[in-house]
């Protein structure tokens, strides 16, 4: 496309109203440093910035922030390309540019009366209406804040709605509203207005999160958000205990608590349980804590319906022994903690005030009932093994740490090998070696450790076997072989790249082969790589790409 013949590439309706936009002088500025990228700023609904990207006449690229999704090309994009045709802009330093304009725009600001000042800023705002909303909501006084400043984050996410959807391309502009209110939020916070501050913060989340519905946030942006929003809410709260009269901080904790009680949460519990927990600071007040217990009491009883019941009812549990550790001290907490053992976290919590006070007796006994309760779950039952393996070394348990470092070991956990073996005599490690590689390799399949144990013990005739039983290993563990095993080691690079050349089908493929070949070379010497690739040349010389690869083999 040329810029003297875009109209051909371009929808007649949106060229007319580009070319209304140019003729309208709805470009506000037209800049270039190189001839090749050209910046423009058109006055739409909002300031669009356009780049154009020429090469001599030809449209290279284009791009526009606004949130047009139709087609490639916008009004805007058109209208910068009328601009282009008519007169394109002399070369100049950009940055200098954008520097002395804005010394300028200082200059001149600074030399008016108020009464012009004002009627300029409202000229603006008649002509962009967005900055009209920016000033409302900046300048809004603090009792008309919340008010304007849900509007605000509203009316941005419905402006970036297309066909009811918001695609990753205009988050931005979606959480904009959000964006000004946090920072508003933020500002408060700095200046010590911490209700204020967690207020506004509050009234972000429930917007964004219902927009996560129906947006794209697959860039995180969203949740970048909302997580802002609880920090200065946190922040917010945790200050307030010292600046709030207690009037005001159970108004915070009651505009808290209400937030996640709202059915927003129900698809996103997390944020949820952030709030709680940030409610949990409150807690030292008797009135505050029975109603944040209610609030949990009645999320327990609704988890037992919920499709993920066993996650709701951990998380509700641990924010309850947040409030008994503020609450009640350590002792109850602990009683607590040892209540609810069926739950993960809380069975670690007590093995480590277990470790703690060394009764490793306790410790076991904790970590054979979870092995039990849990033995559904893999993952938990291995952390379980881990933490007895520790408390029968911290005991000295040599008998316990054989029978269950071994059990560990064959669950492909290779650091208990050396531990097992250092629990043994010499005498009696050849046995106990003996017995491990047997039952190794009488699997079906040998995991990592069991090639581990064979390179660490030098048993190469093992390693030999289990390379000749998985070719393609040979790549890998060649440098213990190749002392002892030469011919085999051979023959088996021989059978993995003939395999694999009579297998590749594209010149990536053959790449591939050539990559072996060089590994071959490096292992076996020079003179059976060139054999090889003299073989392959001959199998394969109706492959003309594979050929072309072989050549460059040096």
């Amino acid at each position: 496309m040329k810029l003297t013949n875009f109209e051909q590439w371009i929808e007649d309706k949106v060229l007319e109203r580009g070319q209304g936009y140019f003729k309208k002088g709805k470009i506000l500025n037209l800049t270039t440093s190189d001839d090749i990228q050209y910046k423009a700023l058109v006055d739409g609904s909002e300031v669009y910035h356009v780049n154009i990207y020429l090469n001599g006449d030809v449209v290279v690229n284009a791009y526009c922030d606004c949130p047009y999704d139709l087609n490639k090309y916008c009004k805007h994009k058109a209208a910068v390309l009328y601009a282009l045709r008519d007169k394109r802009p002399e070369k100049h330093d950009l940055a200098m540019v954008e520097e002395q304009e804005k010394k300028g725009v200082n200059t001149i600001l600074q030399s008016q009366n108020k009464e012009d000042l004002i009627n300029v800023i409202l000229d603006l705002t008649e002509e962009f209406p967005y900055i009209e909303k920016r000033l409302i909501f900046k300048f809004s006084p603090d009792k008309e804040e919340i008010s304007s400043a849900k509007k605000l984050i509203q009316e941005y996410i419905s402006g970036a709605k297309r066909k009811g959807f918001i695609d990753w391309r205009h988050m931005g502009q979606a959480l904009k509203g959000a964006d000004l209110t946090l920072e508003k939020a933020q500002g408060k916070l700095d200046a010590g207005d911490t209700q204020n501050a967690a207020l506004l913060s509050l009234i972000v989340l429930s917007p964004v999160v219902k927009m996560l519905q129906y947006a794209d946030d697959s860039d995180g942006s969203a949740g970048s958000i909302i997580n802002w929003a609880l920090r200065i809410t946190e922040k917010a709260v945790s200050a307030s205990e010292k600046l709030l009269p207690e009037k005001e901080q159970k108004k915070l904790f009651e505009a808290i608590l209400k937030e996640s009680q709202k059915a927003v949460y129900d698809d996103w519990s997390d944020w949820r349980y952030d709030l709680l927990r940030i409610c949990t600071r409150f807690s030292y007040h008797h009135e505050l804590r029975k109603k944040l217990e209610k609030q949990l009491d009645n999320l327990l009883e609704k988890s037992g319906t919920s499709w993920n019941a066993k996650y709701d009812q951990k998380e509700v549990k641990l924010i309850q022994l947040e409030i008994i550790e503020t609450c009640e001290g350590l002792d109850e907490a602990r009683k607590f903690i040892y209540e609810n053992t069926n739950i993960s976290e809380f069975r670690k919590k007590a093995i480590a005030v277990e470790l703690q006070i060394k009764d490793y007796k306790k410790v076991i006994q904790l970590c054979i009932e979870g092995e039990a309760v849990d033995k559904d779950y893999r993952g938990l039952v291995h952390e379980w093994k881990e933490y007895r393996y520790q408390a029968y070394e911290l005991l000295g348990d040599i008998e316990g740490q054989r029978r269950l470092g071994r059990e560990l070991l064959f669950e492909n956990e290779f650091k208990y090998f050396q531990k097992l073996k250092e629990l043994y005599s010499m005498g009696e490690w050849e046995t106990v070696l003996k017995e491990i590689v047997d039952e190794f390799g009488s699997q079906k399949y040998q995991p990592s450790a069991y090639v581990s144990i064979l390179i660490q013990e030098g048993l190469t005739a093992q390693l030999l076997s289990y390379c000749q039983a998985h070719v393609l290993t040979i790549t890998e563990y060649y440098p213990y072989l190749i002392k002892d095993y030469l011919k085999e080691v051979n023959d088996l690079f021989i059978q993995y790249i003939n395999q694999s050349a009579d297998e590749a089908t594209d010149r990536k493929k053959y790449r591939k082969v050539c990559t072996l070949i060089k590994t071959y070379k490096k292992a076996c010497g020079t003179i059976h790589s060139h054999q090889l690739i003299t073989d392959l040349r001959e199998r394969h010389k109706k492959r003309p790409a594979f050929l072309e690869e072989l050549a460059r083999i040096r």
